[in-house]
């Protein structure tokens, strides 16, 4: 179903949540504009196209990305669509894909498939996201709750900064999300890059071990390509997480048969709903010996690769770190590539990639409407900050992490 409000006058002086934020001046956007709320991504793809060239966006929440998601995950999830789209003059200057998730406490509208996605921002035309103001972004906020009778908004990983300004989300009530995104701007050369971010000795390792793997034979690293291959190196990927969550009790968000034809989609090895294999994410691979040690799943869009999720053979090889020669060869790679300006290395802190990239801080946004609401609202910010206190503790992480690894032996013992 199609819902859509009349036309919405952008201009009220209206004292909203968002007042306190400081914001830079910006010139009003043209008024009115039209809402839609989209109950199918298949309705909302001619939106989706006309903002696929000149938008701001990211690969998290691309037409590919979300229909991948949704016919997989989130059917098994029983999620609700509601695709909110922004037109000024019958122009699409923003998507806003939500997702409806009834039950629990309360109806929530969050980010559509915001489980399996590093980042949220929306689709965005340049000059409108330049321009919106916190004012009509409650208006537009307020709209969309009220054509899906959601209790609460709760919306995660929204960068703080992004396309040269504050996120135009992120009010004085914002979070702290318990995880960063670990970005960097890439120099022309790889050479410099190396040497501005790691040291002599740490050079000097990484590179012996590179030479180990080498002299194993048969070397070699690269995207697959062919539908074999790409098979072939997505099996490796799938195996070598199964068998890492076994041996040290990291949880695999790809064990379930569902989670794996939501990549197998974006990879091209499975059709879509409309009938077309279609591939929108890379994979990478490490071969020596005869066999891969290490893989990695990148999006290239824009001037960014984003690298999503990998796997390291826990074998023989691993002494030799295939895992960190493998991503030391996607970004000479990226370094060489006129295409490619930004390395983002995606959500969650791991010592290679703060070797090569800097954090960059990412917040959550819980908007209650409706006494449920505040109770789900109340619980999920519990959730968050025992969440959060354990990972920044010092002493508690490390130790939630050995018992993650006792859990698991034992249960190999099993």
């Amino acid at each position: 179903m199609i819902v859509q409000n009349g036309l919405s006058e952008c201009n009220n002086p209206v004292q909203t949540i968002f007042d306190e934020v400081e914001e830079k001046p910006v010139t009003s956007a043209p008024c009115p504009w039209r809402l839609t709320v989209l109950n199918s991504l298949s309705e909302a793809l001619p939106y989706w196209q006309h903002l696929r060239t000149a938008g701001c966006r990211n690969p998290y929440q691309s037409s590919e990305w979300l229909s991948s998601w949704f016919e997989t995950i989130g059917k098994e999830r029983k999620i609700e669509v509601a695709i909110a789209v922004v037109q000024i003059e019958e122009k699409p200057v923003a998507i806003l894909p939500f997702a409806l998730e009834r039950g629990g406490l309360a109806n929530t509208l969050t980010f559509l498939g915001h489980q399996n996605g590093n980042q949220n921002t929306g689709l965005w035309d340049p000059s409108f996201y330049c321009e919106v103001t916190k004012t009509q972004i409650e208006d537009i906020l307020q709209n969309v709750q009220k054509q899906t009778d959601a209790d609460v908004f709760s919306l995660s990983n929204i960068p703080e900064h992004w396309h040269g300004r504050p996120h135009p989300f992120l009010s004085a009530a914002a979070t702290q999300s318990p995880s960063p995104i670990f970005v960097q701007d890439l120099p022309e050369t790889f050479d410099t890059f190396f040497r501005e971010t790691h040291s002599k000795s740490s050079r000097k390792n990484l590179l012996r071990k590179q030479r180990h793997l080498q002299a194993t034979g048969d070397y070699r690293v690269g995207k697959a390509v062919e539908p074999d291959e790409i098979n072939r190196a997505f099996r490796a990927f799938l195996d070598q997480r199964e068998k890492r969550a076994g041996e040290a009790g990291i949880p695999n968000a790809f064990s379930n048969p569902v989670a794996q034809d939501f990549l197998a989609q974006l990879l091209g090895l499975k059709p879509s709903a409309s009938g077309e294999a279609t591939k929108s994410m890379d994979i990478w691979f490490l071969e020596t010996g005869g066999a891969i040690r290490a893989t990695y799943l990148c999006v290239e869009q824009d001037s960014t690769l984003y690298a999503y999720s990998n796997s390291v053979a826990h074998d023989d090889m691993l002494p030799n770190s295939p895992g960190l020669v493998l991503i030391k060869e996607i970004i000479e790679y990226a370094c060489g590539s006129p295409q490619i300006e930004v390395l983002d290395l995606g959500l969650g802190e791991e010592r290679y990639k703060t070797a090569w990239t800097k954090a960059v801080p990412l917040k959550d946004l819980a908007l209650a409407f409706t006494w449920k609401g505040i109770l789900r609202q109340k619980q999920d910010a519990l959730r968050l900050r025992i969440k959060t206190g354990i990972r920044n503790s010092d002493a508690l992480w490390p130790l939630v992490r050995r018992l993650r690894k006792l859990k698991a032996g034992l249960g190999n013992r099993g």
